[in-house]
């Protein structure tokens, strides 16, 4: 290996270090996902990775909001394990926890309404409380 090459790997290697901090300065974009027509007591999922694939580099992602303006209660599941209730007209919002599977299920009597139900997740910027608590 020449003194070039050493001297690309390097300038790469601070690239990837001015990257990872600018994700933890500014965190990620936001994504948003439309829940679709959801029948009485069916689920809609996605993968977080799949459904956004931009989404990769600022994994995982540990923000969620969920907007319901439907007359229909609904459960919103994260990585199979944490369930959180959504009644019908309200937002809620949950912080600090990975993203990978997102289900929300309908637990009203009959269909939702499309695009009445709205999933919005990003990789939040790292606040000093956020770095306080890590230590």
């Amino acid at each position: 290996m020449n003194i070039f090459d050493q001297a690309n790997i390097g300038r790469l290697k601070n690239t990837y270090s001015i990257r990872q901090e600018r994700i933890k300065r500014e965190g990620s974009p936001y994504y948003t996902w439309q829940v679709p027509v959801t029948a009485p007591a069916a689920v809609s999922v996605i993968y977080a990775n799949t459904q956004f694939p931009d989404s990769r580099k600022y994994a995982p992602l540990d923000w969620i909001e969920i907007v319901n303006n439907d007359v229909q209660n609904l459960t919103l599941t994260i990585n199979n394990g944490d369930a959180f209730s959504v009644p019908a007209g309200t937002i809620r919002t949950i912080d600090n926890i990975a993203l990978h599977q997102i289900a929300v299920t309908n637990n009203g009597g009959a269909n939702t309404i499309l695009n009445s139900i709205t999933v919005t997740i990003q990789k939040q910027p790292l606040t000093m409380d956020r770095w306080i608590r890590k230590q």
